[in-house]
C-alpha cells in the first residue's frame, strides 16, 4: 500500500509537537532535582496532612475521656454526699482538661463545669469570669449553656436585670431551649411585678411551646394572673 503523503500543514504540526517533547524532557532532565524535591514535599504534605488527623483524632479522644470525669464527679451526688468535696474534686479534673485541651471544644466545656463549682463553693466572682470567658470564646451550643447558668447566678444574686437580657438574648437567638428561656423571663417578670411582660411570655409559652414540660406551671400562672387563653383552633379533617 503507498505511504500517504502528508501536506505541509501535518509536516508543520508533526514538527511542533517533535520540538516540545524535546523541550519537554530536555525541562524534566535539568529540573530533576527540583522535580524530585517538589514531589516529595507533597508527598511529605500528604503524609503530615494525614498524621494530624490520626493525632487530633486521638487528642479529642483523649480530651473526651478526661472530661468525662469531671462531669462524672459533679454529678456523683450517690458516691459524694457532700458536696463542698463534690465541687472541689471536680474543679481538679476540669482544671486538668483545661489545662491540656484548653484549645478544643472539651477545655471550655470543662471551664463550664469549672464555673459551676466555683459558685458551688461560692466564689461567684471567678464563676461569672469563668462563665463569660466561655460564652466568648465558645462555639454556639456551648455558649448558651453557659448563657443560661450565667443567667441563673445574675437571678440568685439579686441581679434580675442581667438575667433578663441574658434569657432574652437565648430566646430571641437561640443556642439554649427558648421554652426554657421564655419560661425564665415569664417567672422573673412575675416576681418583678411586671404582669404584663409576665404574662406574655407565659402566653407564648402556651401557645408557642404547648408540648414544653413548663406546661403545667404556666397553666397555673395564667389562671393566677386571670388570663384565659382560647380553646385551640379545631383541625379540619385531611
Amino acid at each position: 500500500m503507498a505511504r500517504t503523503k502528508m501536506t505541509r500543514h501535518q509536516l508543520k504540526e508533526k514538527d511542533e509537537i517533535t520540538t516540545s517533547l524535546r523541550r519537554f524532557t530536555e525541562f524534566v532532565y535539568g529540573r530533576q532535582k527540583e522535580i524530585i524535591i517538589g514531589v516529595a514535599v507533597l508527598v511529605v504534605l500528604a503524609l503530615g496532612f494525614i498524621g494530624w488527623n490520626i493525632y487530633a483524632s486521638s487528642r479529642n479522644a483523649s480530651g473526651q475521656t478526661q472530661l468525662s470525669a469531671a462531669i462524672a464527679t459533679f454529678n456523683d451526688t450517690t458516691n459524694i454526699k457532700n458536696d463542698k468535696e463534690r465541687y472541689e474534686k471536680t474543679m481538679v479534673e476540669a482544671q486538668k482538661t483545661m489545662d491540656s485541651y484548653r484549645s478544643l471544644p472539651v477545655g471550655m466545656i470543662a471551664q463550664y463545669y469549672l464555673a459551676l463549682s466555683q459558685e458551688g463553693l461560692g466564689d461567684t466572682a471567678k464563676a461569672v469570669q469563668n462563665l463569660q470567658e466561655v460564652i466568648q470564646r465558645g462555639d454556639a451550643k456551648v455558649k448558651g449553656v453557659a448563657q443560661f447558668a450565667l443567667a441563673a447566678i445574675h437571678r440568685k444574686h439579686g441581679e434580675p436585670q442581667k438575667a433578663i437580657e441574658l434569657y432574652k438574648q437565648l430566646y430571641d437567638v437561640g443556642g439554649y431551649s427558648r421554652a426554657a428561656a421564655a419560661y425564665e423571663l415569664a417567672v422573673l417578670y412575675e416576681g418583678n411585678n411586671q404582669i404584663d411582660q409576665a404574662k406574655d411570655y407565659y402566653q407564648k409559652l402556651a401557645t408557642e411551646f404547648p408540648d414544653s414540660p413548663f406546661r403545667q406551671e404556666v397553666d397555673e400562672a395564667l389562671k393566677r394572673l386571670g388570663v384565659t387563653l382560647p380553646p385551640p383552633t379545631a383541625q379540619k379533617p385531611s
